[in-house]
């Protein structure tokens, strides 16, 4: 008997694993996880190539990691784990105060962010157009109050100092203090999620406005909608399945809008800058402009601005539906997904003023502006 409560553990052990071998071959497999926001590994296709090269056991060992049974319930009990055993800094996402998720800084790359600027600079001094930059700072630089007490340095300030020595033909609009000061009055940045709510975003509005000396709508001249359940990205990568969910609000000033959705040579039009189906899902900030497109463009024959080009990331999404008040013409490109040449584009379409609006982590990481011609 004592022998047998000796060998309980590892018996136990065995059987648990031959379990979970079981369950993920004979269990269906699924394609996506709308808690993680990503498609999920198939079962590797097995050649003598691939064997050999070590292909097949990589690809393996990443289709077991995502269709394991339990996946979502196991990931949990690690992000949670880690919290309780004091390793919340050394995460790719800090469990914050006042329950946000809040992204790590990301590592200061001097490289990209100058190549980024400098692109952006020659290509509006080669169109001869005024142009303008928003680099909207991090969640974690913005609340700062809210951070574990060992966290990363952010390098907001510095990218920003490192953009003013950089750009001699774009000019930027600093939003930094604006959106500090507005997080103490309200909520500026989504608890689950790295980009800036509604108001946040209408506090960028109201900067930009100011800065070419136009008039802004008050904040009583929109119609507010707010949706319960939102989880955002960063919620998706942490684990922490327990934070309770942000809201998306819809700010609606009631202008008479004609969206146009470009993906090569798929088009959608719509009327509205809003896209409600995304409501139904857990991640609803597609809601705005419908989310990632190569090209937009918003026409409000009633504005009195001319055209406005903006050269940006998913940042502008819920920023673009309060500059549709302003401009006759919003043209947005994310060069993520746009190919075409934009100086061509320029040439046929009517362009009076250039905006680049991105994140400053992205502006470190993402090199699609070798993309801008």
């Amino acid at each position: 008997m004592k022998k047998f409560y000796e060998a309980l553990p590892a018996l136990v052990f065995t059987v648990f694993l031959a379990v979970m071998a079981l369950l993920l071959f004979l269990l269906p497999h699924k394609t996506y996880s709308e808690n993680e926001k990503r498609n999920l590994a198939a079962f590797p296709e097995v050649t003598a190539q691939s064997v050999m090269e070590g292909e097949f056991q990589e690809d393996l060992e990443t289709f077991t990691a995502d269709q394991i049974p339990g996946r979502d319930f196991f990931v949990g009990v690690n992000a949670y784990w880690t919290l309780l055993t004091g390793r919340n800094a050394a995460q790719d996402i800090y469990y914050c105060a006042d329950d946000y998720l809040i992204n790590a800084p990301k590592p200061y790359n001097e490289q990209i962010f100058t190549d980024n600027l400098t692109r952006f600079d020659q290509f509006a001094a080669n169109a001869g157009v005024t142009a303008d930059i928003i680099m909207v700072p991090s969640t974690g630089y913005i609340m700062e109050d809210v951070l574990p007490a060992n966290h990363g340095e952010y390098h907001d300030d510095l990218l920003y100092e490192k953009a003013g020595e950089i750009l001699q033909h774009t000019q930027i609009i600093d939003v930094r203090d604006t959106l500090k000061e507005g997080a103490e009055t309200g909520q500026v940045c989504y608890r689950t999620d790295h980009h800036l709510t509604s108001y946040g975003n209408y506090l960028l509005y109201k900067d930009f406005q100011i800065a070419h000396g136009k008039p802004y709508n008050s904040r009583d001249a929109y119609q507010v909608t707010a949706c319960d359940g939102f989880y955002g990205t960063t919620w998706s990568g942490s684990g922490y399945w327990f934070t309770p969910a942000d809201a998306v609000e819809l700010w609606d000033s009631g202008a008479q809008v004609q969206v146009t959705l470009r993906d090569g040579q798929e088009r959608v039009q719509s009327d509205s800058l809003f896209f409600p189906d995304h409501l139904e899902n857990m991640d609803k900030y597609p809601v705005f402009l419908d989310g990632n497109h190569s090209i937009a463009a918003i026409s409000n024959p009633q504005a009195e601005g001319g055209a406005l080009l903006v050269i940006r990331d998913s940042y502008a999404h819920c920023f673009s539906t309060f500059l549709a008040d302003g401009y006759q013409t919003v043209y947005l490109v994310d060069l993520r997904y746009y190919r075409e040449s934009l100086s061509q584009f320029m040439e046929t379409h009517r362009v009076d003023r250039i905006l680049y609006l991105y994140g400053v982590d992205n502006l470190m990481t993402d090199t699609n502006s070798a993309w801008l011609n």
